[in-house]
């Protein structure tokens, strides 16, 4: 009886040591974010570019 608790520890400590590949699903998950930014980067080149021809443009007009 005293081997038990002892056998259930050492399996619980060895089991959470193992490393399981990670699915395809869980590395699209974990990209999400960084998707996220690299979206968000691009846009606001976007817009600053935008912004700076409009100034130009304006500039021109003048």
């Amino acid at each position: 009886m005293r081997v038990l608790p002892f056998v259930l520890s050492f399996a619980f400590l060895v089991s959470g040591c193992n490393k399981l590949p990670e699915s395809e699903t869980a590395k699209q998950v974990g990209a999400q974010p960084k998707q996220i930014i690299d979206k968000v980067s691009g846009d606001t080149a976007k817009a600053l570019q935008q912004g700076a021809e409009r100034q130009h443009n304006a500039e021109k007009r003048e």
